[in-house]
């Protein structure tokens, strides 16, 4: 809508939408599940497997310079492969991984999301790709420009 004081658009959305515009941050951005279940599991766990996995990537990335945001989201649709990640950046492909372990596989997912964030177009390529998420790609995603 268009405010009637200055005639600019103004966004209205829900107090806890997050609300992306053209002035997204020039770092890429490792977006972990943190309602995620790891896939041998039956029914939910406290704490849930994906939370668990996002602490361990804070942590770890607190003691280093890391190209990359880090960013707990909530449900990214993908529950049958249990715990899901989603790398995205402004004009780079956006690729959603599952099946990441919490437990073993951190360091892996650290040096993906490292060599996603120098990519210009987010393009890894496979064999370049950490041995243990080569095959754990759900989907690619165009980029939005």
């Amino acid at each position: 809508m268009l405010d009637p004081i200055t005639g600019k658009l103004v966004l209205c959305a829900p107090a806890n939408t997050i609300i992306m515009t053209d002035t997204m941050s020039p770092k890429a951005r490792l977006n972990i599940c943190t309602t995620c279940t790891a896939s041998s599991t039956e029914g939910a766990t406290e704490p849930r497997h994906g939370r668990i996995l996002f602490d361990k990537m804070v942590e770890n990335g607190a003691t280093l310079d890391i190209p990359f945001e880090i960013r707990a989201v909530e449900c990214l649709t993908n529950c049958k492969s249990g715990c899901s990640v989603a790398l995205n950046g402004k004009g780079k492909w956006g690729y959603v991984y599952g099946n990441i372990d919490p437990e073993n596989m951190i360091a892996d997912l650290q040096e993906l999301a490292t060599k996603y964030a120098e990519t210009d177009d987010g393009i890894v390529p496979w064999r370049e790709r950490p041995e243990s998420l080569r095959r754990n790609v759900i989907a690619r995603i165009p980029p939005l420009d």
